[in-house]
């Protein structure tokens, strides 16, 4: 039987350096700045003073590239063969004009400026036999094998004129990568498909290829792009009723994911009377989520924006022309009040 010491002190936290190389405090709760023979003030009692001091080095979850590459492709767009989707229903997809957009604007534009908003990969639920894939690279599991085919690329245009004036607005969906007998295909610079291996070590990210099936999960690349949330939830009166502008349903895609993922600028390169060239530039990155330490300086406090010809003064104005409010807390910080909370009470006096 062993000896029982029960009448040593009880020590809740060993007196030893932990996981980021700081001695704790031996007892939870106990601070030498927050807790004096005074008592707590709100601010202390709403637990705003940790049980142990701020340490050294702190740890971030952040997103890792572990591969990346990227390649260039150009289409020759035929302005004749631009379909406007709001003039009529159409089965088609692709080569797309809408939000306005018409031919005659990007023949008379000075000057085109795009913007990649989504990229249609291609990989989930499938129409016909020319589909993207991701298969594991021969004799090599660490590495995948992307094959791409009939992309869908949705942009952005803004059309400039001689005065260096966005005159229009609008949006456009192009097809590359297309089979060899679509519009736009060139073997050299637009060709059927592409095929290139990515370092995968942790895996890739998958989707559901038909979500009102079987629900069978393909891999996939995620874009980042710049489709946000409906703004309209529920019934919209704002969105016209009817097929002709339901012919393509954008996900949200402003997001970072683990697995493949993929961003694309797009560019002009020449045009006439009757044609445009296309310039398109894909980055793949392979993307995983890791745990680092690090050693932080504090806070980001981001610049203020100073209000004009401002007239009478008062508390309003004093705190519009002030500091930003900013989360002051420091992960691990000991006792240090925010700003959105204000000053702290007083501390009472000690007794004599």
């Amino acid at each position: 039987m062993s000896k029982c010491d029960c009448n040593k002190p009880h020590k809740p936290f060993f007196n030893k350096e932990d996981f980021y190389g700081n001695r704790p405090y031996q007892n939870a709760g106990i601070c030498d700045i927050c807790h004096e023979d005074t008592e707590l003030s709100p601010i202390e009692e709403a637990a705003f003073c940790p049980p142990i001091g701020e340490p050294r080095l702190l740890t971030l979850m952040a997103p890792v590239v572990f591969d990346e590459s990227g390649l260039n492709l150009c289409r020759v767009v035929e302005f004749d063969e631009l379909l406007d989707a709001c003039k009529g229903p159409t089965s088609r997809t692709t080569d797309l004009m809408f939000d306005g957009l018409t031919a005659n604007d990007l023949i008379n534009a000075s000057h085109l400026q795009l913007q990649v908003v989504d990229i249609d990969f291609n990989f989930v639920c499938p129409k016909s036999g020319r589909y993207s894939e991701i298969r594991p690279a021969k004799y090599n599991p660490n590495l995948s094998r992307i094959t791409l085919k009939d992309i869908d690329v949705t942009l952005a245009v803004k059309v400039i004129n001689a005065d260096c004036k966005v005159c229009k607005e609008g949006m456009l969906t192009l097809r590359y990568l297309p089979s060899e007998h679509c519009p736009g295909h060139d073997e050299t610079t637009n060709p059927g498909s592409v095929t290139f291996d990515l370092y995968t070590p942790y895996g890739l990210t998958f989707a559901a290829e038909n979500p009102a099936g079987c629900n069978k999960l393909v891999p996939t690349i995620n874009y980042i792009g710049y489709v946000a949330g409906d703004i309209c939830q529920g019934h919209c009166e704002c969105a016209e009723p009817g097929p002709n502008h339901q012919f393509k349903v954008f996900e949200p895609n402003n997001s970072l994911a683990q697995g493949v993922s993929a961003q694309a600028l797009a560019k002009v390169i020449g045009a006439d009377d009757e044609y445009m060239a296309v310039g398109l530039t894909l980055y793949f990155k392979v993307v995983y989520f890791v745990q680092y330490k690090f050693d932080h300086k504090g806070l980001c406090v981001p610049p203020k924006f100073t209000a004009l010809d401002a007239s009478d003064a008062s508390d309003c104005l004093a705190f519009v022309e002030g500091d930003l409010l900013e989360q002051s807390i420091l992960p691990l910080n000991v006792c240090v009040p925010p700003k959105s909370f204000g000053p702290p009470p007083p501390k009472p006096c000690k007794p004599c």
